[in-house]
Parts: structure tokens; sequence; C-alpha cells
């Protein structure tokens, strides 16, 4: 798309243009306009957002849901990927699947978000980017039920907005040192500060270096990061930042599909160790790297119009090598090679069949987004108005070769290839000599690249009168599919829709009301070649938010009733395809979150029904892998007096059953609480503190799923950390 390649330089003309025009009458003085400030209230509590049509408003203000978590939460309940930082949110499910080293696999109301850093798309494709550190980030944005208005391709349960950490105009910084659990040793450093007398250069860097072990046998989790930031503010009304993020990992799948017998079923060999490598040690990668380049301006023409862009290039490569066992369900078997039984254990009812899989993954993105804010009156109605265009421009690679048994069998049956392992007494390096030809052969082949283009344009208005605020939004985006050496492309074009209305009543209590709309295309064809329709969604919300007066405290309750259309999900027919089908998804949560006299504190409940639709007059099914219950808390203590500094915490997290999704089964997962924990103690600049997750060491299953395949829960994790802030 040629905006791209111009978008660098057109925001550097418009910054330019801004400084130049500084010198008119209608410029405003820096006493009386300066930059938009987030102001963080209390340790964990945050009462702004800029997750609700891309405008930085009070939470309290907002006739939908939100919910954010900021660094300090990170910091006092030991959090290490994003997945974890969400498991204490109100209709977040954190971690769907369990450990996961490729990526943070979680759902927002029954639906797998979509991640945006700095409200730029950042999840793209499958398992060909790298993960998002909490470290480089200020704080995430839940914003809950469809946002299609604000971010354009949007999931029907909600988007996380992660918020980098960017320069500061005063000096600061930490550096952190962590060992634990596992092996692992970390050490990472934030610095940030003026470079010249004037503050007219910022500067900011945030560096990490990882080397740990993983609690999946021979799978590391090693990375490197590196994220410098510089900020030119020639005033207060302009100011523009440019950010590089570098990172490696190098790791491998923690993840190991394990077998529904010997976890979720019983099977005569006992319970399948959760630590279980079902891969091989020399074969098994996950690497993964990333570089990315973001550019943001902002600049304020007056009191009532001010401009915001932001530009993002970023290009990753994943190697990803594996092997997991191919043990479907029995009831599958004359589905794929009848009489054949390679897709079970083998008659001792320990041996399975592995399948391998080589790929070389990518993904090239663009991202831009400019915004025109204008905050001004008309008679009694006080508006905040923000009018934006966005787009993308993504091209992912998804090259792969993959092997096994089954293939083999069926299509040749004299080969000799074997690529079993006993997952009761697992033997690596065992494989035949066919079997290490055939890995040996193993080269990721060349497919055809997939290109998504989107161009959205959107337009926001909150208006307040007295005690009411209205929120109202619309938008329209065209998306592009096109497969790289094909003719045709999909198409699509879609007008979603917002509106929420909200009364603030003097003792702190607003009640609320929204409808909300979704569009998220999907790449990819079915089974019969026909591509996938884009997904759609529709949610109608009621809900109450209380702030008591001069507290830094907020409970809010929702309810809502979420319509999906074309929802992709496993084929209960045929576990090696997926299907579009309709879901409904209603439910309630309840959050209380904020400080307390010595007491910081998050709680949530979550209760929702989420089904597929029934076709040709059968029945509703659960939908795979989401829980129909959960409930939540973390309370920090600050001690005082004699025991100033130190600090304790203590979390709970229940998630209640979840199903695999099946028409004729309904497999349940059971439910599973967790406990977490925290002692710390802060001297002048330093913290010390211990953060246990899991500490009971509870065995559990996160989910299981009508493939036949189950995934572990995090095992007790301990660390001891070090933090010296400057």
């Amino acid at each position: 798309m040629k905006l791209f390649a111009k978008a660098p330089l057109a925001l550097a003309v418009v910054m330019a243009a801004s400084v130049n025009a500084e010198t008119a009458d209608t410029v405003p003085t820096e006493d009386e306009v300066v930059l938009n400030q987030v102001v963080v209230v209390g340790d964990n509590f945050e009462g702004r957002t800029t997750s609700v049509g891309r405008m930085d408003v009070e939470i309290t203000e907002t006739p939908y849901s939100v919910s954010v978590i900021t660094q300090d939460f990170f910091t006092a309940t030991g959090v290490k990927t994003i997945q974890d930082a969400l498991q204490y949110s109100a209709g977040v499910n954190g971690a769907s699947f369990g450990i996961d080293s490729r990526t943070d696999s979680s759902t927002i109301r029954a639906v797998r978000p979509i991640l945006y850093l700095d409200g730029m798309r950042k999840s793209v494709g499958n398992y060909n980017n790298t993960r998002q550190n909490p470290f480089t980030l200020e704080r995430l944005e839940i914003l809950k039920g469809p946002s299609s208005v604000s971010y354009g391709q949007s999931g029907t349960g909600g988007i996380v907005n992660m918020v980098s950490k960017r320069p500061q105009a005063e000096f600061g910084g930490e550096v952190w040192a962590q060992v634990g659990t596992f092996d692992r040793k970390q050490l990472a450093v934030d610095v940030t500060g003026p470079i010249d007398a004037d503050g007219q250069f910022l500067y900011r860097l945030v560096a990490l270096k990882r080397d740990s072990e993983s609690q999946t046998d021979y799978v590391d989790d090693d990375s490197m990061i590196l994220m410098p930031s510089l900020t030119w503010a020639p005033s207060a009304q302009t100011s523009m930042t440019l950010m590089m993020n570098k990172q490696k990992d190098q790791t491998g799948s923690s993840t190991q599909f394990l077998p529904l017998a010997g976890t979720v079923l019983p099977n005569p060999n006992g319970d399948i160790d959760q630590s279980l490598f079902v891969s091989e040690p020399d074969f098994d990668r996950f690497d993964s790297e990333q570089t990315a380049y973001t550019l943001s301006f902002d600049h304020i023409f007056n009191e009532v119009f001010s401009l915001s862009a932001n530009y993002r290039d970023s290009q990753s490569d994943v190697k990803y090598d594996s092997m997991w066992p191919v043990v479907f369900p029995q009831s599958f078997q004359p589905l794929f090679y009848p009489g054949s039984d390679v897709h079970r254990f083998e008659a001792d009812g320990r041996t399975a069949n592995r399948t391998a899989r080589a790929s070389k993954l990518s993904a090239d993105a663009k991202t831009l987004d400019v915004r025109l804010n204008a905050d001004f009156r008309t008679g009694s109605l006080e508006h905040r108005v923000v009018f934006g265009l966005d787009a993308q421009d993504i091209t992912t690679d998804n090259n792969y070769s993959e092997i096994n048994t089954a293939q083999v069998i069926a299509f040749n049956p004299g080969a000799a290839v074997d690529l079993s392992l006993d997952l009761y007494n697992p033997q690596y390096g065992q494989l035949s000599a066919e079997g290490l030809a055939a890995l040996d052969a193993l080269r990721p082949a060349n497919r055809p690249s997939s290109t998504l283009e989107q161009q959205g344009v959107y337009l926001m208005d909150q208006i307040r009168y007295e005690n009411w605020i209205v929120s109202a939004g619309l938008r329209h985006d065209h998306v592009k599919n096109s497969t790289q050496g094909e003719s045709d492309s999909d198409k699509d074009s879609e007008m979603t829709h917002q509106l929420g209305v909200m009364h603030q009543f003097n003792n702190g209590l607003s009640p609320y009301v929204s409808y909300a709309e979704s569009f998220e295309p999907i790449a990819g064809t079915d089974d019969a070649g026909k591509r996938y329709k884009p997904a759609t969604g529709q949610q109608v919300e009621a809900g109450v938010k209380y702030q008591p007066a001069g507290t830094k405290l907020l409970i809010t309750a929702a309810y809502y009733e979420i319509d999906e259309k074309n929802r992709l999900t496993t084929d209960p027919n045929n576990v090696l395809s997926q299907i579009q089908v309709e879901s409904e998804i209603d439910g309630y949560e309840l959050e209380v979150q904020g400080t307390l006299g010595q007491f910081d504190f998050i709680a949530g409940y979550t209760k929702l029904d989420a089904t597929r639709k029934p076709e040709d007059g059968g029945s509703s099914t659960k939908l795979e892998a989401v829980p129909e219950e959960q409930a939540s808390a973390w309370v920090t203590h600050r001690f005082a007096n004699q025991l100033t500094g130190f600090r304790v915490g203590l979390g709970a997290r229940y998630v209640g059953t979840t199903y695999d999704g099946s028409d004729n089964r309904e497999l349940e997962t059971d439910s599973f609480t967790l406990y977490d924990a925290m002692l710390g103690y802060e001297l002048k600049n330093w913290f010390f503190s211990l953060n246990g997750r899991n500490i009971t060491n509870k065995e559990h299953l996160n989910s299981c799923l009508a493939r036949g395949d189950c995934f572990a829960g995090e095992e007790r994790t301990v660390s001891a950390d070090v933090r010296y802030k400057f």
C-alpha cells in the first residue's frame, strides 16, 4: 500500500507544520494548555483509560466495561507473562490452554481477544510473533465486549490494549534481578529522563535478559529485549516519540497436547506426568525474533483541537519445530483411516504415535492510526469528539512440512517409519533409521503468503449533559484478504455501531446501558475450498459503576448478552477441520479494584453461559475451553509502625468446569482453585520480594478439547526478586 510507504514522511511533515503553526495567535501559551497526562490512582487502580474510542477518559465516565492493570500489580503478583496478568480480571480466562511458551492464550467473555499495542494491532495470525513482555509496559487496558468502532477488526468478547513505557521528563528508573523455579535467572533495567537542560529531548531504555528452563522437560524459556525510545517535545503542545523494540526469544513448545486417557480420562497405566515432553530434545524449538519501529506524534492546536498519529513497522520471524502425540478419540477413528489403530494408543495403553512438523513463520505488519480530537460545547452540551482513520497492511507466511506414522502407513504400507513414544517411560533419541531420515528430510515447504489490507474511518462523540453521558460511535471498514499466486481475493466491508448511555448520581453511583458490534475478517478456506466469512457479533450490556467520593476504589457490575455469527471452531464430526457456527453468550461480572487504607486489592466474579447454537434441530453445545464460573481475589497489605516497609500479598483463583465442545460427549474438565502469595520488604530505594504462584502445587488441567488433547496447568513457581529504584 502506497499509504504506508509515505506514512513516516507524512508524520514528519505534519509535525513540522504543527511546530511552525505555534507562532500563530490561535495557539495557547504553555500555561493554558499542556499535553494530556495519564494519572495513576493508587498502587493498582488506573483512574483513566485510552481504550474506549481512543480518547483519554475516566473509567467512571465510560458506559462500557473496562479493567486496567498497572505495572505495580505486575510486581505484587509476580506476573511473568501477559496471560498471568489477566488472571485476576472479571470476565477474563487468562490461561485457556494452560502453560504455553509460544503465545498468550486467553478469552474475554468466551472469545479470544486480539492484542493491541499502543492502540495498534499486535497479534496477527498464529505463532508468528514474539510475546510482549509485561516489563516493557506501563499497564494493560482490557475493553470487554465488541470494540470494532474503536479498533476495526475485533472479536466480540473484547480486546487487550497494551500501553508501552515511554520517556519521562524526570530522571528515574529501576534495576531488577530475579531468580526462581526451573533455574530461572533474569536481569532487567529501565531508565528514563531528560537529555538536555531544557527538557526538549527525553529518553528511555528498557532492556531484559533471561536464561531459564520451564516446567516442561527439555523446554527452555530464554529471552533478550532491547527497547530504546526518544521523545522530542519542542513545546508543551507538541511531542514526537520514536521507539524501537528488538526482541529475541529461544524456547520450545511447553504445550504438549497430552492425550485424554491418562489425564482427564482413566488409563490402566495411571496418570501421565504433566511435565512430560513428547517431542525430541534435538529437534524441538520455538525461536522467535522481532524488530519493530513505532513513531508517535501529538499536537494541541488550541483549546478545542488536538491531533494524534501513530505508525508502526514490525517484522517477526519464527522457527517452530515440534512433535506431539496423535491420539484422537476412538470415536473419531473411522473418519481418518478405517481399520487403522495409528490414531490411538497402541495395545499397551502407553505408547503413542507422534506427528512431527517443521515450520518457518513470519509476519510483516505495518499499521497506522491518525485521529483528530475536539473538545467543545454546543449550548448546554459538552462534546468530546474523535474522528480518525487507521490502516493495516499485514503479510504472513506459514511454511511447514509435516509427517507422522499414520500418513506413512496409510499411503505406503511397506514403510518402516516409527515415530512412536512410550508416554510413561519416554526414551528419546530412539527413532528408527527411517524415522531419523524422515526428520532429516523434513524441511518447511514454501507455501503462498497471505496479505490482509484494511482501511477504516471512525467517528465517536462522548456527550455530557449535566449528569448524563451519551457515548455514540460509528465506523466503516474495508478489508481485502489475498493469497499469493491467486488472482481473486476476499473483499469485505462493514459498518459497525455502538451506543452507550450513563447517568452519574451525586453519590458516586453510575448505572449505564450500551450496545456494540464487532467485525473480524477470517483468513483461510474450509475443506471445500470456500473462504471463511467474517465473524460478526452484537452485544447488549447493562451495568453500574460505583466510586465512593474521596476514595481510590471502583466497584463495577455488568450483565451482557452476545450474539455471535461465523465463529470459527473445531468441526465435531472431523477434528482436523474447522467450521463456522453461531453462538450465544450471556453472563454477568462483578469486580472491585482499588486502595483502601493500607490494603490494595482486586477481586472479581464471573458467571456465563456460552453455547453453540444448534443446527438442523439438534441441541445446543457448550463452547470449548470456556469455564462456566470464575472467581478471584488478590489483597496486598502494607504494614505501618514498627513493621513499616513490609508487605504481604495473598491471592486465590477459582476456574470452573470447562467442556470439550463435542456434540456427543461434552467431556468435562474439572474445576480448580489456585493460591498465590507475596512477601516483600521496602527499604529506601530497595524492594525485596518473594513471590509464589500455585503455592500448594495443585495439579490441574486448564481444558481438554474434542480432538482428544488436554492442556496442563502451571505448577508451583517461586521467584526471589531484588529491585533498586532511583
